[in-house]
């Protein structure tokens, strides 16, 4: 196995470490740690000389990681169409306002995204988007789908959003954590099918979601995505509060 370098720019005692234990040591419960894992010493000396001064960063979101500062903000900005919502943009503009993104040991910004729809399939349906990266985060996301109301057009929504915003805000590598085994499956499993075979389902079906998944993919192109399932509602924070997001759209209508 190749050696891992961890770089502690800012810690206990800042440095290069040999395994995660001793890295761990040096930032675990540390207030506003920075730190990354690299294959090679000289990219971990690079990483600590151009983070000679971190300043101190709030890591109120208890995820283990560092976080990176920030100054810039997102709007939303809903087009109308006789009445109906048919299209929407995310706009990043500079403001006074210091934020930060909570990045893991490999570098991966994480963001939770999620979907919600009342009365899913019904004519009365509500879905909402719901895009986390921390508490009171200014890039946080709630608001309705745009187009039919159904749970899976939120949830590949959700992701579209979050890549938009992420993409406009710089950052390269993402983690995309989401309770949907339909999206998992859709990446890993069912898109690259639905490619070589005309977009049809195992029953012959022309594919529903075609045109989100998609815009999805599109958006996704030129970032670095991870991608992490977790349960739904067992209590973890940031998939809560993505959940709390999207219900919160869903009641916009």
């Amino acid at each position: 196995m190749a050696p891992s370098y961890y770089a502690v720019a800012k810690g206990r005692n800042p440095g290069i470490y040999n395994t995660w234990d001793e890295c761990k040591a040096q930032v675990h419960q540390f207030t506003g740690p920075l730190f990354k894992k690299f294959q090679t010493k000289q990219e971990a000396e690079n990483f600590i000389g151009q983070n000679p001064n971190s300043s101190t960063l709030n890591n109120r979101t208890g995820i283990s990681g560092t976080r990176k500062s920030y100054k810039e903000t997102v709007s939303y900005k809903k087009t109308e169409n006789h009445g109906s919502r048919h299209s929407s943009k995310y706009c990043i503009h500079r403001t006074e306002l210091s934020s930060d993104f909570t990045i893991d040991i490999d570098g991966y910004v994480n963001v939770y995204t999620d979907g919600a729809c009342s009365s899913n399939g019904g004519p009365n349906a509500k879905a909402g988007i719901g895009v986390w990266f921390g508490d009171d985060h200014p890039l946080n996301v709630s608001r309705p789908v745009v187009g039919r109301a159904t749970n899976n057009m939120a949830e590949i929504q959700a992701v579209t959003v979050a890549a938009r915003i992420t993409k406009q805000a710089g950052i390269k590598n993402i983690k995309i954590i989401t309770d949907s085994k339909f999206l998992i499956r859709c990446i890993n499993e069912w898109m690259p099918k639905w490619k070589t075979n005309g977009w049809k389902t195992v029953g012959n079906k022309s594919v529903i979601n075609k045109v989100e998944l998609l815009e999805m993919e599109d958006a996704l192109k030129s970032l670095n995505v991870v991608w992490k399932h977790v349960n739904g509602h067992i209590g973890v924070y940031g998939n809560e509060m993505a959940d709390k997001l999207a219900r919160a759209g869903c009641a916009q209508y």
